[in-house]
């Protein structure tokens, strides 16, 4: 199997799995229902800043919906990434993740509603991160779990507040702030099989000084995971495929440790002594067992921040990180394919697989061109270690400057440096330089051409490569990206800019600017498309400017009155001028909170939101990739009906070969994707309305409730390369009708296989996507009368999320080819997109001792295609259960212990219709039962 790329538009699914504090910003208690600010303030009179808004604003309930995940939450999940938590909030799809290995890549990313991790803004203290790719995603493994405060999550476009990326939303990691004293930790986790060990151990160093005017925090963590291989669990260790008749059985790759050649499209086998036979699908090579389950992970970070109140008028602040994260992919061994001349009289082939590479050489030459399926075991698995360094500082300064004036300004430059050294390829052209072989004239077999050290290749028949050949063909190739970010940003706000009876109104206005660059320099090798076995890609050089003006108001506009318990309303724009194709664009935002009573308030936003082309979008080269797609043309029905028979034959495919497996039975097609300059920026409408109830005669409980609408259109995406099959031959459903024939031209055949080589599929301004559904939570808090003597409390809380419709148009010309992907998984969807995903969590606490369980529930799913029948096209509901306990110790040392998945729930199983594992790995544990403990002490 070769290197898989996902499509960008449809990321993974969540499974509430955690134990998540997701709540009401409840005004009864603030303790736990924390926000977050932008810059991180707390304003004199207790008022709040939000995630989300310069302004501070006296009531809690706020427009927009945020959710708050503590650090006691993040210390009672077990989990060493912070990855681990959020992609099982139920508002996430899991993006990359540590079981992320083909496509992988060895990042975690964040993906609020499963439209793409570039679409949800990353920020810690109110501000932008360092990104790992030319993208401008953040690696959620370059931010230590150790050292936050809290994680705010805010649901709805944010562009207003934040520019380009927040069209899903925010998510703001807060730290620790006016930290004093030594506090050491040490984490350590391991499954239940024995394997995949994590541990990881940390110090942070505080101290206030100047009478408290000044703090200096640093913090400091090493981190390290092991690896796990698909061979370690026995649902993932050989690859398992449809069987035609509605069950699973072992497949794999037609690219074949004993080789396999395709003339005139028929596949042929060898054997260890040259012979050739027919190949069939049950030869199959299993590549599962080499790939990794879980990617090995080395981590060393470093993180100081500082602040000194100079006056009231001007406190300097500062913030410094540096990271420096190793991880590995690993894949089996390279599938050798490409059309190639074989000698018809080689030595390595038996008398009569010379007779039939002869009756193919019709020009009498010797020589006769076949496509090669073989599998370089002798050569070695293939191997990318990505060595990654990162460093960001930020400068800023703010301060009053009247009484009800303040600004705040700040500098930052973040800077990646990637190398990614690759093993296990091989070069094309010494390939075939090898495959030309002659006698010298002691009756040696040799290469024709024996420049450069040149070794004769034995392709036929398992092990017959030597190892001299094996060193010949094989090629190690060196990657580098950068990727830089500068931003300047000030703002001036006024929290008491007038009063119309109901409160101080709030005003902040403000201009950034932001740079963004990048660059991926592949080795020359790759980039010359000489290599085999990872991805051959081009060169990604470009970059892009933003000036922007923004401007936020809230008002107050009505308090104390008859069935007016306060009314609020909150508007926010922001202009934007690029230097892209982009050029200028505005957005805006307007909100209200009305409570009519203290007990329950109603609230609603609407906002237009714009994301520009990444430098990814608009520069990257050309990069190739494997999509999971099937050829119409190889299925029974292009045998029996008459339209799609003609497509086929239209395209280049011979009839006697229509309904055959031609192409080995392989379920990849050869793709390309790139970049695009011409490209538009994305412009989504979003709107959330809903309600938070906090009812006085029952204290400590308080609900929400929120619906939200999402539609993004000029959505950039790559459509994939099985929608661009429909559209060229059409689908089951519309009796085989080409939708656009113009699309074929994007789906080349090789010319002696037939198979679809070299698909193109290249980022475009699609149809759109557009979502809805109902976000809920519920969290009741209450006082355990037979524990009152140790301060004994009950904790429980609930959240999930609806997904009502998520519709995508692959083509802004074909609205009708159109997917809803709710409820629903699979090729088209690319994941799972469960109706309802929920989480609860009951915890029983004291003043030492804390015992947690923790539920996470994912419901069923059916499969998205209803032109293909696989053999799974259902999967069930899936339930998990977390248990954790913590214990106090002489306020010293805090000592957690727990499981996760205690009672060891394996995943869905499936063939033909997954993403890789045989199943979904970001959305349902492939671990089984985990254990952790981790030990928290203070010095100071």
């Amino acid at each position: 199997m070769q290197t898989r790329t996902k499509r960008i538009l449809l990321a993974s699914t969540l499974l509430t799995v955690a134990p998540i504090s997701a709540h009401a910003q409840d005004a009864q208690d603030t303790s736990s229902a924390t926000t977050a600010s932008a810059d991180d303030q707390q304003p004199a009179g207790g008022a709040i800043i939000v995630t989300g808004s310069r302004l501070t604003n006296p009531n809690l309930e706020q427009a927009a919906p945020i959710l708050a995940v503590t650090s006691k939450d993040l210390e009672l999940s077990g989990q060493q990434n912070i990855e681990g938590v959020l992609k099982d909030l139920p508002q996430l799809l899991p993006g990359s993740t540590a079981a992320s290995n083909n496509p992988g890549g060895g990042v975690a990313t964040a993906n609020l509603r499963g439209l793409g991790a570039q679409r949800t803004l990353v920020l810690v203290n109110g501000r932008r991160y360092v990104s790992y790719d030319t993208n401008q995603i953040v690696d959620l493994n370059t931010i230590p779990s150790a050292l936050l405060e809290r994680v705010d999550v805010v649901t709805g476009g944010k562009s207003t507040v934040y520019g380009s990326d927040a069209v899903t939303g925010v998510i703001n990691f807060v730290t620790k702030q006016d930290f004093e004293g030594v506090e050491a930790n040490g984490n350590y986790r391991l499954t239940g099989y024995g394997d995949g060990a994590q541990y990881s151990g940390g110090l942070l160093l505080g101290k206030n000084f100047a009478d408290g005017r000044g703090n200096i925090t640093v913090y400091g963590d090493y981190m390290k995971r092991k690896a796990i291989l698909q061979s370690a669990r026995s649902y993932t260790a050989t690859t398992q495929t449809d069987d035609g008749n509605g069950g699973l059985t072992n497949g794999g790759s037609s690219y074949i440790p004993s080789g396999a050649i395709a003339l005139d499209g028929t596949r042929y086998k060898f054997d260890e002594n040259g012979d050739y036979s027919n190949y069939t699908s049950s030869d199959a090579y299993n590549y599962a067992s080499e790939n990794y389950l879980q990617v090995p992970q080395t981590r060393k970070l470093l993180f100081a921040q500082g602040h000194f109140d100079v006056s009231d008028a001007l406190t300097i602040y500062t913030e410094g990180q540096y990271i420096e994260n190793r991880v590995k992919n690993q894949l089996a061994p390279t599938p050798l394919s490409g059309s190639y001349s074989i000698d018809t009289d080689s030595s390595f082939l038996s008398a009569a697989s010379q007779a039939l590479l002869s009756s193919y050489d019709t020009d009498g030459d010797g020589y006769t061109t076949a496509s090669v399926y073989r599998r370089l075991t002798e050569v070695g698995d293939r191997i990318s270690d990505v060595d990654s360094k990162a460093y960001r500082g930020l400068l800023g300064a703010r301060g009053n400057l009247s009484s009800n004036w303040s600004y705040d300004a700040y500098y930052s430059y973040a800077r990646t440096h990637r190398v990614e050294k690759q093993y296990g390829n091989v070069s094309a052209s010494a390939v075939q330089q090898a495959l030309l072989t002659t006698y010298d004239s002691d009756g040696n077999l040799v290469c024709t051409d024996t420049s450069n050290g040149c070794v004769p290749l034995n392709i036929f028949g398992a092990g017959n490569i030597s190892e001299a050949a094996a060193d010949f063909i094989s090629i190690d190739v060196t990657n580098r990206s950068t990727i830089t970010e500068q931003v300047a940003s000030g703002a001036i706000t006024n929290q008491n800019l007038f009063d119309l009876g109901a409160g101080p109104a709030g005003i902040a206005f403000g201009g950034e600017y932001r740079s963004e660059r990048g660059s991926y320099d592949p080795d020359e090798a790759l980039v010359s498309g000489d290599v085999i076995g990872f991805n051959a890609s081009d060169a990604t050089s470009g970059g892009w400017h933003v000036y922007e003006l923004f401007g936020e108001i809230n008002v107050p506009l009505l308090a104390d009155k008859p069935f007016i318990d306060h009314l609020d309303f909150n508007g926010s724009a922001r202009y934007s001028h690029y230097s892209t194709a982009a050029k200028s664009v505005g957005t805006w935002s307007f909100g209200l909170v009305y409570a009519p009573i203290k007990d329950i308030a109603f609230r609603g936003q609407f906002s237009k939101a714009v994301r520009a082309p990444t430098v990814e979008d608009l520069y990257s080269g050309s990069s190739e990739s494997y999509e999971t797609a099937s050829d119409p043309c190889t299925t029974e029905a292009a045998t029996t009906n008459s339209t799609l028979n003609a497509s086929c034959l239209s395209s280049g495919v011979p009839s006697s070969k229509i309904g055959t497996e031609y192409n080995g039975g392989d379920t990849q097609i050869d793709s390309y994707v790139g970049g695009s300059t011409s490209l538009r920026e994305e412009t989504a409408y979003t709107w959330t309305a809903g309600m938070v109830i906090t009812p006085s005669f029952v204290p400590g409980l308080s609900l929400t409730a929120d619906y939200y609408h999402i539609k993004i259109e000029n959505y950039i995406t790559t459509v994939g390369t099985s929608n661009i099959i429909a559209a060229c031959y059409g689908t089951a459903s519309n009796g085989w009708t080409p939708y656009d024939t113009s699309y074929c031209s994007l789906l080349p055949r090789d010319s002696s296989s037939y198979t679809i080589t070299g698909a193109v599929d290249n980022l475009s301004n699609s149809g759109g996507v557009t979502t809805d559904g109902v976000d809920f939570q519920a969290r009741y808090g209450t006082a355990l009368g037979f524990l009152a003597n140790q301060n004994g409390h009950l904790d429980l809380s609930f959240s999930g999320s609806y997904l009502n419709s998520f519709n995508f148009s692959p083509f802004a010309s074909i609205p009708s080819l159109s997917y809803n992907c709710a409820g629903k998984f699979g090729l088209l969807c690319s994941n799972v997109y469960a109706k309802w995903r929920l989480n609860g969590r009951a915890t029983v606490s004291t003043d030492k001792y804390t015992l947690s369980l923790a539920w996470r529930h994912l419901s069923p799913v059916g499969d998205d295609d209803v032109s293909t029948d696989y053999s799974v096209e259902h999967i069930k509901a899936y339930d998990y259960f977390d248990l954790s306990a913590q214990i106090d110790i002489d306020d010293k040392m805090t000592w957690t212990i727990g499981m996760n998945n205690m009672f060891n729930r394996k995943p869905p199983i499936l063939g033909d219709n997954q993403e890789q594992s045989n199943t979904y790995p970001g959305t349902y544990d492939v671990y089984g039962r985990t254990f952790f403990t981790s030990v928290k002490l203070k010095f100071l």
